[in-house]
């Protein structure tokens, strides 16, 4: 990832045709974008903003800025970290998940609640950033080899979680243990194979 920043008085330079900050970002938006690169941060008088902030910064005119800090990266490198950060999380949810089975089927009633919790969550933005990777890389020319395959997990996956929290939500905590000893681990190894193949192939 890279790193680029600007002093109140380079900006007064290089962007002395903007008058308010989003017309700033839209400029460097642009500029990085024929570059090949898209931007991951935006940070003005050393504050990251979010989406929430740039909308509300917006029009805010830019002698308000005294620096600005802009962190890009070419999206293939931004796939190949997604996959990486996704390939990590599995072994640490499937030790959530069998940690999970195993108090659900004890008697500590409030510890299995937060596990559970936090091993759903974890699911669940493992689905949602593999299924932004594969639009992703669809979208820059690069799409995934075996998508089959990753469709088949995504599919499975995503299955198991809806039935996990329904039986969950039905409060039946034995078949949520099953559910999660089993079905989900079985997800998380078939992921497990698709990431370490298409990680693989973009070396």
């Amino acid at each position: 990832m890279t790193t680029s920043f600007w002093s109140r008085d380079e900006l007064s330079k290089q962007f002395s045709h903007c008058a308010t900050v989003k017309e700033i970002i839209t400029t460097l938006e642009t500029d990085f974008e024929s570059r090949g690169e898209v931007i991951c941060e935006v940070r003005i008088n050393g504050m990251i903003l979010d989406d929430q902030d740039e909308m509300q910064f917006a029009n805010n005119p830019i002698d308000g800025v005294n620096d600005l800090a802009v962190k890009s990266e070419r999206p293939g490198d931004l796939i190949k970290g997604a996959l990486a950060s996704a390939a990590h999380l599995l072994p640490e949810l499937e030790i959530a998940s069998l940690s999970t089975a195993d108090q659900l089927r004890g008697i500590d009633a409030s510890k299995a609640r937060d596990s559970f919790a936090q091993a759903i969550e974890g699911c669940q933005w493992l689905v949602g950033t593999l299924e932004h990777v594969r639009g992703a890389a669809s979208g820059i020319g690069e799409p995934i080899e075996s998508v089959e395959r990753w469709l088949a997990a995504e599919k499975f996956i995503a299955q198991v979680v809806n039935e996990v929290s329904a039986a969950y939500g039905k409060g039946d905590s034995i078949l949520v243990a099953d559910l999660l000893e089993y079905e989900l681990t079985a997800a998380i190894t078939l992921w497990r194979e698709v990431l370490e193949r298409e990680i693989a192939r973009r070396a």
